[in-house]
């Protein structure tokens, strides 16, 4: 069944010359089963349900007549592909694609994200009801209007980030879907490539090393989409914001690309970034107020165990730390986990024998960082939590040392500051790398 519907009551305000499409295909047979396409400018909408799907195609053909490009959300990865294997000749796969899943990031990169997004499950559309592709597309028509506010408002901001992303995100050429938006945003031609790497350096001077900038910069035209989205987390870096686990998987370089500007130390004395943000010194004092690491106890080359320990965590090599109870334990995984989601959004996972310590040490870290973490805990969960904390207490003050400051996150003197050292929403990642760090 074909049914072409009239416009919606309440107009949108942006009516891009589009045509915003949405299809249910088959994951046993790959055939289009369902589909809907709106006209952005007029409202005009094409339904297909059951029946002859050429006879559908035509009357997609035709609805597409003078559309400037293809709208959809995952256009260009979903929707277009199925529609060249069920009619290769159809008129409409003329037109460029703007789509709506790659604009996401660069529009909305701060949490909270757009909330017709699922941005922790694969970004697909969050839908009313099921087997709706009209009100997907029209979804997507309204989630395409958003994306064109935000990232107009972001121009006047931002300007340079905006200039950086119009010319990554439109590496196939003038004449994408993608440069005309990002045109009609800007109200400017693509920039040259010289106007481009020095926004792309302006975006990214003083938030990661200059060694890997320049290296970068020299062949960031081949980065395309991965750097945009990895300039697009940097311009929200340090906050409860995440790279979305789509970008991840289907743009790894982005998150390598932040990796390499923020958690790779370099060797030049001139480099500001990590001489820094990769000095344990500096971020002990950064997340704890601290001006040094305990000296005692210490390592046979006479520098502070708990630093040597923090350093080898930082640079994410494997480590096994033997301790003296009451030095300083947590600081070791504590800094490297606060200073690795700072610079990286990357998640670290602390298990712990010990559950009322890892409670208290995740209020402690709440109440005095503002930064949350999250905790788990495999027992009973009928069992007293009060009666754990005393039967823990009871089980290591046996010999004799007090570790109520441990318990409370006082492993250095300081406020109760303990704990993963992870924004809440930074638990829903993952990690992007395994290691090991055994601190006794």
């Amino acid at each position: 069944m074909h049914q072409l519907a009239t416009p919606p009551a309440t107009p949108i305000t942006f009516k891009p010359k589009c045509l915003s499409i949405d299809l249910e295909v088959g994951k046993e047979d790959g055939r289009i089963h369902r589909f809907a396409a709106v006209r952005g400018d007029t409202g005009e909408a094409l339904t297909y349900t059951r029946g002859s799907l050429t006879e559908a195609l035509k009357q997609l053909d035709a609805l597409a007549e003078g559309a400037t490009f293809l709208l959809g959300h995952n256009v260009t990865g979903f929707d277009r592909p199925h529609l060249a294997a069920a009619d290769p000749a159809l008129e409409l796969l003329k037109l460029p694609d703007v789509d709506t899943l790659r604009l996401s990031p660069l529009a909305f990169p701060r949490n909270p994200y757009h909330h017709l997004v699922k941005h922790y499950q694969d970004a697909s559309l969050t839908r009313g009801q099921l087997n709706d592709p009209e009100l997907d597309a029209r979804n997507s028509l309204k989630l395409f209007c958003d994306e064109h506010e935000a990232l107009s408002t972001c121009h006047q901001q931002a300007p340079d980030l905006v200039r950086a992303w119009h010319w990554l995100a439109t590496r196939d050429g003038a004449m994408g879907g993608a440069n005309a938006f990002f045109t009609t945003v800007r109200q400017q031609p693509r920039p040259t490539e010289a106007e481009a790497l020095a926004a792309i350096a302006a975006q990214i001077k003083g938030s990661g090393c200059n060694v890997q900038l320049d290296a970068i910069l020299a062949d960031a035209g081949d980065h395309g989409w991965p750097l945009a989205y990895a300039l697009a987390w940097l311009s929200v870096a340090g906050g409860n914001s995440v790279m979305p686990p789509w970008v991840r998987h289907q743009f790894p370089e982005a998150a390598a690309l932040v990796r390499r500007l923020r958690d790779t130390p370099c060797d030049d004395a001139g480099c500001g970034w990590c001489r820094d943000r990769h000095d344990s010194t500096k971020e002990l004092k950064r997340w704890f107020g601290f001006d040094a690491f305990r000296p005692e106890p210490a390592g046979d080359d006479g520098r502070p165990l708990q630093q040597t320990i923090t350093e080898a965590a930082m640079r994410g090599q494997h480590v096994l730390g033997i301790l003296p109870t009451g030095t300083g334990k947590s600081v070791c995984y504590q800094i490297p986990a606060l200073s690795r989601y700072d610079k990286t959004g990357a998640l670290t996972v602390v298990i712990a024998p010990l559950v009322a310590l890892m409670a208290d040490q995740v209020a402690g870290l709440e109440a005095c960082l503002g930064r949350g973490a999250v905790w788990l805990h495999l027992v009973d969960p009928r069992r007293d939590l009060r009666a754990a904390h005393q039967r823990e207490q009871d089980s290591e003050n046996d010999d004799g040392e007090d570790e109520i400051g441990n318990r409370t996150g006082r492993d250095d003197g300081g406020p109760a500051r303990d704990g993963l050292g992870l924004e809440r929403t930074g638990a829903l990642v993952g990690a992007h790398r395994a290691q090991r760090l055994l601190v006794g």
